[in-house]
C-alpha cells in the first residue's frame, strides 16, 4: 500500500514532517517545522548521505501529550508504509513529547516548540505580531532546548529553567542563575525569533539575569502580575526518575509473540548470530531507550503491527509511555544498536566501514575486499585510541612508580621496560607543540593495581598537572588499553608482567606456581617493529592462545614460540627479541607453528584447546567501527548532583561552552574536555562524572578498563578535534560576549 503524501519522500537529503489529520498523513509547511501541536500526532523524516550515493533513512512518529489513540495508531502504521516506500531501509524511532530523543531535537535548532490544541482546532497559534495577549513561556533543558507554555503566573517559575513573558509588545526574558554560556546564547536566538517571527519585529526584549538590578525584576513580576524575585529564588524542581529493574543492566529477549508477548531471555554476550532472520528482539538499554529488531523473514501484518508488540513489553516492564523506542530492520540496523553486541561483523562491505571508520583508519580500506579485510585485521590488532597522535613519540619520557607512600615514588630509567599488574606508573612525556613545550602525563593502571595505589597514582598525576601547567593533556592508560601513541614512546619493547612491588617483582604466573613448575605463558602482539610491538603475561592454559598471535611459552627446559596460523611476520621476529628481554637466552628456543605442537608443549599448559578458531582483534575492531561518536554536556548542581545531556549526533564546536565540561566518546577512549571558564565545583567531580557515565551507559566497559583523556580548552590534540566537522583554533576569541548579545538584542527593540 502506497501514500499519495510519501511520493517524493526521501529523495534527497533534509527534513520533511506530516501530521495526521482525520488518519490520513498531511504534510505541513516548511515554515511550521519545529512548532508542534500537543494534541496532534506527527511523522518525521530524516534523510542523510551524498545524494549521488547511498542515503539513509531515520523517520520518527511523534506523539503530542493529549494527542488520541486514533493518531497514535495511524502515525505509527503510516510510519510502516512510508518506511515501505523508502524500500524498507529506516530505522523507526518512536517519540513522546517531552521525552524526544537527543537526535530528534536536535533537528530544530534553537529549540523545539509545543503548542495547545491540534488540527481539529484549527491550529489556534499566535497571530503575528498580536499584542493583546500575556503568554509565559518554559524554556527546559540546556543543549536540547524545548519550549512550552505555562500558566501566566508565579507559582509556574523555577530557579531552573528559562522563561520568556510576552505580554502585548514586551518580550521579558528571566535568565537562569549559572546558565551555561551556549544555553545564553539559545534563549537570546529564541528570544530574537519570537521578535522577528510572531511579532513582525515590532516588540522590545528586556533580558532579565543575576547582573540585573532590582527594579528591572520587578518591572517582570508587575508584567506578570504575581509573585517577586524572592519567591522565584525557593528551591528547585523536583524530577522523578525513571526506573528500571537496573539502571545499568542491557537486557536482550527474543520474542515469543501471539495473543500475548513472552520474553526469552538471552544472556551476555550478545551476539549477532543470536537475532535469526524469522525473529523479533527486543534489546533494551539504559541510555538507548528500548529497541526492537525485526528479522527479514517476519510476517508482513506482525512487522506492520510491531508497535502492538512494543507496548505489550513496555506494559510487562511497567514502563511509562515516553520510553524511547527505536526500531531496527534486519541488514538495516544503526551504530547505536550494533555497539551493544559482542561482535558485529561489519568489514564486509569495504565501503560502509570505510564510512563510519575513523578518519586516522580509514586511509586503509580499499574498493577491494579483501584488501579491505586484511586492513581490518591490521587495525584490529594494533593499539587502542590508533588516532591519538600528538608527535612521532620522539620527545623526553620520565617514568615514575607509584606507591601509596610519596615519598618512596621512584622515577624508573631502564633499556628494557616492563610494566607490572599489581602497579600504578605515572608517565610523564615532553614535546614541542608549535614551538613550546608540551606534556601529556599518562597513568597506566595495571590490572591488579590495589585502590590506594590507583588514588595515589592520580594525586601524583594531578601534582604533575600543576606543577607543568601550560598545554598539558591527562591520560589514563588501562592495562590492555595502551594506545598507539603510549607504545610508541616505549619503541615497540613493552613487556607487561604478573607481579609487582608487593612480591619484589619475583617472576610469577597466573596460578602462582612459577617457583615449583617455572611455567609462563606470554602473547606477543603489534603491528610495526619498534613502535606498537608489546609483550603481555597471560594465563598458562591452551585456552589462552588466539590464533591471530604469537604466544611465548617458558618451561624449564625450553621456550616455545608459538605462532598462530593468522600471525603476522613482525610478530614472529618480535618474539624473538621479547624472549631475550623477559626470560633470559640460556635455553633452546624452538619455534611450533599452530598444528604442529608436541606432546611435552600441550603438557606444559595443561593439555591442548577443546576447540581452534579464536581470533582477538575481530572485537576490538568492532568497537572501534560500530559504536557511534557522541558529545555529552556534564552539569553538576550546587548540591553536587552530576546530570548529562548528550546532543544531537551532528554536533559541532560551537555546542562547546567555555565554562562546562564535556564527554566526547569514541567508544575506544573518553575525551573529558574542559572549558576555561568551568567552575571549580565541577572540576573537582571530574572522578565522579567518569564514573557516573561509564556505570549508566549499559556498555561493556567499567571505569577500570575506559581510556581517559583529560583535555583543556585551546589545548585539544588533533584527534580530537577530528571529530567534529570543522574546527576554529580561534572560535572563543572571535565569539561574541554574552554583554555584546545582549546589547545587539536592545539595539533591535522596536514598538512601532
Amino acid at each position: 500500500m502506497e501514500h499519495p503524501a510519501f511520493v517524493d519522500a526521501g529523495a534527497e537529503a533534509g527534513l520533511e514532517i506530516w501530521t495526521i489529520d482525520k488518519f490520513e498523513p498531511v504534510p505541513i509547511d516548511r515554515n511550521k517545522y519545529g512548532k508542534f501541536y500537543n494534541g496532534d500526532s506527527y511523522i518525521v523524516l530524516k534523510t542523510t548521505g551524498d545524494n549521488n550515493s547511498t542515503l539513509y533513512y531515520d523517520v520518527h512518529f511523534w506523539l503530542g501529550s493529549k494527542t488520541t489513540q486514533d493518531k497514535k495508531g495511524s502515525a505509527a502504521i503510516w510510519t510502516v508504509t512510508l518506511d515501505d516506500q523508502l524500500g524498507g531501509k529506516a530505522v523507526h524511532h518512536r517519540e513522546v513529547q517531552g521525552h524526544e530523543s537527543s537526535s530528534f531535537v536536535g533537528y530544530f535548532q534553537p529549540a523545539i516548540r509545543y503548542l495547545e490544541g491540534g488540527n481539529e482546532s484549527g491550529f489556534n497559534e499566535v497571530e503575528t505580531n498580536a499584542g493583546a495577549e500575556k503568554r509565559l513561556l518554559k524554556l527546559s533543558g540546556c543543549d536540547n532546548m524545548r519550549i512550552e507554555e505555562v500558566p501566566a503566573e508565579a507559582s509556574s517559575l523555577t530557579t531552573d529553567h528559562c522563561f520568556i513573558l510576552e505580554v502585548e509588545h514586551d518580550i521579558f526574558v528571566l535568565m537562569p542563575d549559572g546558565a551555561k554560556a551556549t544555553q545564553r546564547r539559545k534563549i537570546i536566538s529564541v528570544a530574537n525569533n519570537l521578535r522577528d517571527q510572531e511579532h513582525n519585529g515590532r516588540a522590545t526584549i528586556e533580558i532579565i539575569d543575576e547582573f540585573s538590578s532590582d527594579d528591572d525584576f520587578a518591572m517582570f513580576f508587575e508584567a506578570l502580575g504575581s509573585g517577586s524575585k524572592d519567591e522565584l529564588m525557593e528551591g528547585e524542581e523536583s524530577i522523578v526518575p525513571f526506573s528500571r529493574e537496573s539502571m545499568t543492566t542491557v537486557y536482550f529477549y527474543k520474542v515469543l509473540y501471539d495473543d500475548e508477548v513472552e520474553l526469552d531471555a538471552l544472556s551476555k554476550p550478545f551476539k549477532q548470530n543470536q537475532l535469526e532472520s524469522d525473529g523479533i528482539y527486543i534489546l533494551d538499554t539504559p541510555c538507548s531507550g528500548v529497541y526492537i529488531w525485526i528479522g527479514k523473514d517476519v510476517d508482513a501484518d506482525v512487522k506492520k503491527n510491531y508497535n502492538d508488540i512494543v507496548q505489550k513489553y513496555l506494559d510487562v516492564k511497567n514502563y511509562p509511555a515516553w520510553v524511547n523506542v527505536t526500531r531496527v530492520s534486519e541488514g538495516s540496523e544503526n551504530s547505536n544498536f550494533k555497539q551493544y553486541f559482542h561482535n558485529w561483523q561489519t568489514v564486509a562491505a569495504s565501503s560502509s566501514v570505510r564510512a563510519i571508520i575513523s578518519e586516522f583508519d580509514a586511509g586503509y580500506f580499499s574498493s577491494d575486499a579483501d584488501e579491505s579485510a586484511n586492513a581490518a585485521k591490521y587495525i584490529g590488532k594494533s593499539a587502542a585510541a590508533r588516532g591519538y597522535m600528538p608527535d612521532d613519540g620522539s620527545g623526553e619520557i620520565t617514568v615514575y612508580r607509584i606507591t601509596e607512600e610519596p615519598e618512596d615514588i621512584t622515577e624508573m630509567i631502564s633499556e628494557k621496560p616492563i610494566l607490572y599488574q599489581n602497579d600504578v606508573y605515572v608517565v610523564q612525556y615532553k614535546y614541542a607543540a608549535n614551538g613550546e613545550d608540551a606534556y601529556i602525563v599518562y597513568t597506566w593502571v595495571g590490572e591488579k593495581a590495589a585502590a590506594e595505589t590507583k588514588s595515589a597514582g592520580r594525586e601524583f598525576c594531578n601534582k604533575l598537572e600543576e606543577e607543568l601547567e601550560g598545554d598539558v593533556n591527562i591520560v589514563k592508560v588501562p592495562q590492555g588499553k595502551e594506545t598507539k601513541h603510549f607504545l610508541k614512546l616505549f619503541k615497540g619493547k613493552l613487556g607487561i608482567l604478573y607481579g609487582g612491588m608487593d612480591n619484589d617483582y619475583s617472576p610469577d604466573n597466573f596460578n602462582h606456581s612459577y617457583q615449583d613448575d617455572g611455567i609462563r605463558l606470554f602473547r606477543v602482539e603489534g603491528i610495526e617493529l619498534e613502535e606498537d610491538m608489546r609483550i603481555v603475561q597471560v594465563p598458562e592454559t591452551a585456552d589462552s592462545l588466539e590464533d591471530d598471535d604469537v604466544f611465548i611459552l617458558e618451561t624449564p627446559e625450553v621456550v616455545y614460540v608459538w605462532n598462530g596460523k593468522e600471525s603476522n611476520d613482525k610478530e614472529q621476529n618480535a618474539a624473538l627479541d621479547f624472549t631475550k628481554t623477559v626470560v633470559g637466552d640460556e635455553r633452546e628456543v624452538m619455534a611450533v607453528p599452530q598444528g604442529e605442537e608436541t606432546d611435552e608443549f600441550w603438557a606444559a599448559l595443561g593439555g591442548a584447546p577443546a576447540a581452534e578458531g579464536r581470533s582477538g582483534w575481530q572485537l576490538t575492531l568492532n568497537r572501534r567501527v560500530t559504536t557511534p561518536v557522541t558529545l555529552t554536556a556534564v552539569n553538576v548542581t550546587i548540591g553536587g548532583k552530576v546530570k548529562f545531556e548528550e546532543l544531537p549526533p551532528d554536533f559541532t564546536q560551537n555546542d562547546l561552552s567555555d565554562d562546562s565540561v564535556y564527554i566526547l566518546d569514541g567508544g575506544e577512549e573518553l575525551y573529558f574536555w574542559k572549558g576555561t571558564n568551568t567552575p571549580e565545583r565541577v572540576k573537582a567531580a571530574k572522578d565522579k562524572i567518569i564514573e557516573e557515565y561509564i556505570e549508566d551507559d549499559g556498555l561493556d566497559r567499567t571505569v577500570d578498563t575506559a581510556i581517559v583523556v583529560s583535555v583543556k580548552q585551546g589545548k585539544e590534540p588533533a584527534n580530537f578535534k577530528k571529530l567534529f566537522s570543522e574546527w576554529d583554533d580561534d572560535m572563543w576569541d572571535n565569539q561574541t560576549s554574552y554583554e555584546d548579545l545582549k546589547n545587539e538584542t536592545k539595539a533591535g527593540n522596536t514598538k512601532d
